[in-house]
């Protein structure tokens, strides 16, 4: 009986054994096979390719490639504890040596692994991430000389059309502390590279991919067993812009001649801009600043992107966004429409054109002193007469003295001045425009009838950019429709392409417009037209408006805002050249090459 009662008992055991064993394998395998998994492999995040951006036309901007980087395997040369990563007696000896041969501080390799271990224990660290090509291939083919180090890829921009469109583009930079809290990177993570202007800041968290998860094998001390297995990365969405890359080229050098015909009249230039824009939608075609750099450049060397923001020429502005200036006489279809809404004047009201306008004592004085001439609003507009608008400006004073002339600084809101557009882009300058309130104010002085008369030519402390003039220039084209610019166009995911809409921001109702845009058509086409002799045979009808901003000392800017073709309005085009002398010296040309760019004209 023992011994039969020890055999139940072993069998009983058994059972229990078998069945233990079947629970394990079989109803708890999943769960105990994740667990071991889990032990053996660690997550590292590898940053992301971005996606790409293309053109109107599809051209590839800024698209993505490798850049050459030497990693550490922070596992092989050192330890993690509760205090941190820290270089082990061998792997200290090994960052030494490399040391002396890239000639790059331990110190600094040191802590650029401790802020990689941060972000992810396991990954691969940069310590350095520009190497010399030679450098890079010296430690490839010693890779046994140097131990925990590897050179390996690392994604980048590659941008196929060299340095074009730096304007809007954008560069890149890790999000730094004080960015992580911002609306814009609120699913940044520390150390993740990010847009820091131009298009690839504002479509951030569409381009950016952030850290894919990769995986690592380790063993049971935590050490690296195996080689890195990424899984697929998922292709991100192409942002495609308005942009067409051939008519930014054309107007990158429609304003570099511009400069350079300002230069050769004797003047001194400092910088020039343009805006190519559809007037009825907003879409801007070409978006150009003079001086600019080279994103290409900026991207790979970072030598010469720290000397940007040292540079006194300022390349990292966008003139055509954030560069505000006096507008000059491209100001007075705005102080036209102001007097015309009003009741003030009718298209047919004649006033005297004369060398000059006494106020009070104190003479303004025309560009052309023996002119003496009755003219009516057309006239005066393609003559670009300034004692008429001054004896407008002076009329729109007394129609209502308690308002001070206020009603050009209204109408100049309404279009668009003053404020920013909202192009999709960073850094805008809303501009000014001066009104008795922000006088007294800003300058502790009263609104004299004298400001509103100098406001009516564009002068005194008006500051607009070449960006809000192209929108005021698309109302008076569109009739009325105050666009919001942008350069975004679209979304492309393979074969779905999904338009970005951009919804205007009002729409104005605008009084006597025919004699207004009559006006901006005979400056171009009849013979005392200030820009006739650039347009008047041009085989595309252009209506245009030159203007000459004082802006002493150095002194004035050249202007020229248009559109065409005058009856149907395709494309809205203003230029602006810093210190280039009168509109039709070197603002008016540049733009003439614009247009012969963009309607293929050929021929000087």
């Amino acid at each position: 009986m023992r011994v039969g009662g020890l055999a139940v008992l072993i069998g009983v055991a058994l059972c229990v054994l078998l069945l233990r064993a079947w629970s394990i394998q079989v109803l708890h395998g999943p769960q105990y096979t994740a667990q071991a998994n889990q032990q053996s492999f660690r997550t590292v995040d590898i940053p992301g390719p971005r996606g790409a951006i293309v053109d109107a036309k599809g051209r590839v901007l800024a698209g993505t490639t490798g850049n050459i980087v030497v990693v550490a395997d922070v596992g092989a040369l050192g330890t993690l504890d509760t205090h941190g990563w820290s270089p082990t007696h061998t792997g200290a000896a090994a960052f030494r040596k490399l040391s002396r041969l890239s000639h790059v501080p331990v110190a600094t390799m040191l802590t650029r692994v401790r802020r990689s271990v941060v972000r992810s224990p396991f990954a691969p660290a940069v310590v350095l991430p520009h190497p010399e090509p030679g450098l890079a291939v010296y430690i490839d083919e010693r890779a046994a000389d140097y131990p925990g180090f590897k050179v390996t890829g690392q994604p980048a921009r590659l941008y196929p059309q060299g340095a074009l469109g730096s304007e809007f583009l954008g560069t890149l930079g890790e999000v730094s502390q004080v960015e992580l809290g911002w609306q814009r990177y609120k699913n940044a993570r520390p150390g993740v590279v990010v847009g820091q202007s131009g298009v690839e800041a504002v479509y951030d968290s569409m381009l950016n991919p952030g850290y894919k998860p990769a995986r690592l094998r380790v063993d049971s001390m935590g050490r690296i067993a195996g080689p890195l297995q990424r899984s697929d990365l998922r292709s991100l969405p192409r942002l495609q812009l308005t942009i067409d890359a051939r008519i930014q080229r054309a107007a990158v050098k429609a304003v570099q001649d511009g400069i350079a015909l300002a230069r050769q009249n004797g003047r001194t230039p400092t910088g020039g801009s343009a805006v190519v824009m559809n007037p009825s939608t907003g879409a801007i075609y070409a978006l150009v600043s003079s001086p600019s750099y080279d994103q290409l450049r900026a991207a790979r060397d970072p030598a010469y992107a720290a000397q940007l923001y040292q540079d006194p020429s300022h390349p990292l502005v966008n003139r055509a966004i954030a560069g505000v200036y006096p507008t000059g006489s491209t100001f007075k279809p705005i102080v036209a429409e102001a007097a015309l809404s009003a009741g003030i004047i009718t298209p047919s009201t004649p006033l005297l054109c004369s060398g000059s306008f006494n106020l009070g004592g104190y003479i303004f004085k025309n560009v052309e002193a023996g002119v003496y001439s009755t003219m009516t609003l057309p006239t005066a507009l393609a003559e670009s007469c300034d004692t008429w608008f001054y004896r407008l400006g002076d009329r729109i004073y007394h129609t209502n003295p308690a308002a001070q002339g206020a009603l050009i600084q209204q109408w100049a809101h309404k279009l668009g001045l003053g404020q920013p557009t909202g192009i999709d882009l960073i850094g805008e300058n809303g501009g000014l425009v001066p009104t008795p309130a922000w006088f007294r104010k800003t300058q502790h002085q009263a609104w004299y009838e004298g400001q509103t008369i100098n406001l009516a030519i564009g002068q005194g402390m008006l500051q607009a950019s070449p960006l809000q003039m192209a929108v005021a220039y698309s109302a008076l084209a569109n009739g009325g429709t105050i666009v919001r610019p942008h350069v975004a166009g679209a979304v492309v995911r393979g074969s779905s392409v999904k338009p970005l809409v951009f919804k205007p921001v009002r729409k104005l109702k605008l009084t006597g417009l025919q004699a207004i845009r009559d006006g901006l058509y005979q400056a171009a086409h009849s013979p005392a037209g200030t820009s006739a002799s650039l347009f008047a045979n041009f085989p595309v009808a252009v209506a245009g408006k030159t203007g000459t901003a004082e802006a002493p000392p150095i002194g004035d800017h050249s202007w020229y805002a248009s559109w065409a073709p005058f009856g149907h309005p395709k494309v809205v085009v203003v230029v602006m050249i810093e210190h280039g002398g009168f509109g039709a010296e070197a603002a008016g040309p540049a733009a003439k090459e614009i247009y012969s760019a963009f309607f293929h004209v050929k021929g000087p």
